[in-house]
């Protein structure tokens, strides 16, 4: 879905309640998957890991800003697609959540520098 140019993924997902409630903070409760049927438990999944990932990194905001440069610098060379076979989005999320708990002091640019250092010294 494109809106003003901007490209939106929009998530849809059936929760088994007569009303969502409005103090839901947190898609991390088991219990609103119960009787969820499959599509929808695939759908708001994306949000659970998203939300799992920002909480295991010591810095949110580093994170994000480290993932977003990752994931414009693979869109520009053509190796962001799972269809593909190449790394996707939770791929990289993974990645980069894991170097920003290596390095938890260290400011974006310097992650991403340590992202690339890293990732092409891997065995």
């Amino acid at each position: 879905l494109v809106f003003d140019g901007v490209d939106i993924d929009l998530l849809f997902a059936q929760l088994s309640l007569p009303v969502v409630p409005r103090d839901l903070g947190s898609l991390m409760d088991d219990d609103l998957l119960k009787n969820m049927n499959d599509a929808s438990a695939r759908s708001i999944n994306g949000c659970r890991v998203a939300d799992m990932i920002l909480s295991l990194v010591p810095n949110p905001a580093a994170y994000k800003d480290t993932l977003r440069f990752i994931k414009v610098w693979a869109k520009n060379r053509g190796i962001y697609s799972n269809v593909l076979g190449f790394f996707g989005g939770i791929t990289w999320a993974i990645l980069v959540a894991r170097t920003c708990q290596l390095y938890p002091n260290y400011c974006a640019s310097q992650l991403v520098a340590r992202f690339f250092w890293m990732y092409t010294r891997w065995k």
